[in-house]
């Protein structure tokens, strides 16, 4: 009779510990009336600040209780800043997930001190898109084609070391032998343009397709920003009289350099949550990110902004960060020391 008794017990506590998790669980995956923020690693009206706020517009209808989601700008460091924060200080509950400039996770395969994540541990919940990038000058610097950078200086501007608009003109300046010089501080693409008018700065780069036609603006259309040639492993169909980098690497290893730094713009739009969230959460979260993908409404806006969608989910997006990690040290290390140069 004592064994039956503690049998019971034993079974009684199972049944409400059961209880008790799977009410923890409904709590965990339920939003009702909690403030979900979205961390964009740029300043208000560039493409990354573009597709995030469009994201942030539709992906609530696809979380349990129709939360409310918040955009924040964290443009500090050419997004350094706002993956710091991801990683290390962010609520790990659901509440908070960011756009990733994937310029950042190449700078800690690099070294770079200021670097405090491990992007293989981020809860990656997906990309929106694929991206390719230009270098651009404005149409009275009289800079014509990209030769020309061969032999002249040619000042570019950008928001910080880890953002693609600086490390892109030193990489072609260690590879290719460009002459780009960087300055720092300009906080987002439409500052850049307006640089670019004011003849502040002779050129850009680090400015997606998808921000040339989003950002760019009348500027674009009548001509006043002219596109001198497009980066990325595939070109961009929409820009098929535009050549692509690629093809000024005179040798083998600098065109395995610049494949390996293009790799970044197959995930032109990545969106991760803090490391170690709880399971119930990063499922969530990487279920409502897919659904808004293919909503109807999601889909029709984004093709009014003219912002490009091709979807993958988070295991394909953390199997594309880890390529980028194990790339080759010996090309990794080419690629980093152009990086610590200042292009002054």
């Amino acid at each position: 009779m004592g064994v039956r008794r503690a049998l019971a017990f034993i079974l009684s506590g199972l049944i409400v510990q059961s209880a008790c998790l799977a009410v923890a669980s409904a709590e965990e995956a339920d939003t009702s009336g909690r403030k979900i923020i979205l961390g964009i690693p740029s300043s208000p009206g560039g493409a990354y600040d573009g597709y995030s706020r469009l994201l942030t517009r539709h992906i609530s209808r696809h979380l349990s209780g129709n939360p409310t989601v918040i955009a924040q700008n964290v443009p500090a460091g050419g997004g350094l800043v706002l993956v710091n924060q991801l990683f290390n200080t962010a609520p790990r509950d659901g509440t908070y997930f960011a756009m990733v400039r994937t310029s950042t996770l190449y700078e800690e395969v690099y070294g770079n001190s200021a670097v405090k994540f491990e992007g293989r541990k981020l809860t990656w919940l997906g990309n929106l898109n694929a991206d390719r990038d230009t270098c651009v000058t404005w149409h009275t610097s009289g800079i014509n084609s990209f030769a020309d950078l061969y032999t002249r200086e040619a000042v570019v501007g950008s928001a910080g070391a880890g953002a693609m608009s600086a490390s892109m003109p030193l990489i072609y300046n260690e590879f290719l032998g460009t002459k780009f010089k960087v300055i720092l501080g300009y906080r987002g693409t439409p500052e850049r343009i307006l640089a670019m008018e004011k003849g502040e700065l002779q050129a850009n780069c680090g400015l997606t397709t998808v921000s040339l036609r989003t950002t760019g603006g009348q500027n674009f259309t009548d001509g006043k920003i002219r596109v001198l040639v497009q980066a990325g492993l595939t070109p961009d169909p929409a820009f098929p009289d535009v050549p692509n980098i690629l093809d000024e690497a005179k040798t083998p290893e600098a065109r395995q350099a610049l494949e390996f730094v293009f790799l970044q713009m197959e995930l032109g739009r990545p969106y991760a949550a803090p490391p170690s969230l709880p399971p119930e959460a990063a499922q969530r979260l990487r279920t409502a990110f897919m659904a808004t993908t293919r909503d109807a409404e999601f889909l029709a806006e984004a093709k009014k902004l003219q912002l490009d969608i091709g979807a993958i989910d988070g295991a394909a997006t953390a199997e594309r960060v880890g390529r980028i990690y194990s790339t080759p040290k010996a090309i990794a290390d080419r690629v980093g020391a152009a990086m610590t140069k200042s292009g002054n």
